[in-house]
């Protein structure tokens, strides 16, 4: 008689485990459309286990419908394009659902945390979902954009040290984007577009083949965080190596950075026909 309570009692247990999963099958899908980037196909998840009448609701959007959660998703990801979530247990009482999350960037630095609360409709989808922040770990915006900053400006300074100092190419090549694009002025005899780091590597090399340089005067660095930007203004030294001559050169190099890479570079002469001059002069 025991064995045949035991056996029951397992297999009430195994039902009770069977329905929690089930329970929360819809809050494993709220969790992969967040974790998706492509919005049609995040779009197609959400219409699973969203309504029409079903609200998000957050300290930075209230909204209705799928539509509606998938921008609020899109533009999330335009502001956070490397971010990463990751979520704790759930708690689970009745049709209601309760978990810790908290969102990471690809360098594992905290962009936020909270606590969601879910109401289901016992259908196996969601009918409310509210969002609390812990507002002492959530970086504001602009400590965000800050934190950007300071990491594009070291890409773009182990750029220019390995370019100018070390001329370590091994480590340039660890910054360059694939197919990374570098447009220098066409009236320069190396000027043209150059795609990806084996032709930049062409570029710098033809370039060497006019003149020999050194720093006249160390960079000084601008950026727009929110647009991925970095600008470098600085002077070189150059020696012709057809005349012998030398002449100082401001120049301001344009830097995009995205996810800790650089995507295209375009650099500006203060006057480049007057450089291009100077190096195609003669003795």
């Amino acid at each position: 008689m025991r064995k045949i309570y035991f056996i029951c009692f397992l297999f009430i247990l195994n039902n009770v485990f069977a329905q929690k999963k089930d329970k929360l099958n819809p809050i494993a899908v709220y969790e992969k459309v967040w974790q998706e980037r492509n919005s049609d196909a995040r779009l197609k998840l959400i219409k699973t286990i969203w309504l029409d009448d079903s609200t998000f609701e957050d300290p930075s959007a209230s909204i209705k419908g799928s539509v509606a959660l998938n921008n609020v998703i899109n533009e999330f990801y335009k502001k956070f394009p490397d971010a990463i979530l990751t979520s704790g247990s759930k708690v689970v009482k009745d049709n209601y659902v309760t978990w810790d999350w908290k969102i990471l960037d690809s360098k594992n630095k905290l962009i936020m945390a909270g606590r969601d609360f879910a109401r289901l409709n016992g259908k196996g989808q969601v009918s409310k979902i509210i969002g609390f922040w812990d507002q002492e770990v959530t970086l504001s915006e602009s400590e965000i954009l800050q934190n950007l900053e300071a990491d594009n400006y070291k890409v773009v300074a182990k750029y220019y040290e390995s370019l100018f100092k070390t001329r370590d190419f091994t480590a340039m090549a660890a910054i360059i984007e694939e197919g990374a694009i570098y447009n220098q002025a066409e009236g320069l005899p190396y000027g043209g577009t150059y795609v990806g780091f084996n032709e930049w590597t062409k570029m710098y090399t033809k370039s060497a083949e006019f003149f020999d340089l050194e720093i006249e005067k160390e960079p000084v660095y601008f950026s727009d965080a929110s647009k991925n930007e970095v600008i470098i203004y600085f002077t070189i030294k150059c020696k012709a190596k057809k005349s012998g001559k030398t002449m100082s050169v401001p120049i301001s190099e344009h830097f995009d950075v995205k996810n800790g890479k650089i995507t295209a570079i375009r650099p500006f002469y203060f006057d480049t026909k007057q450089f291009a001059e100077f190096l195609k002069s003669k003795k």
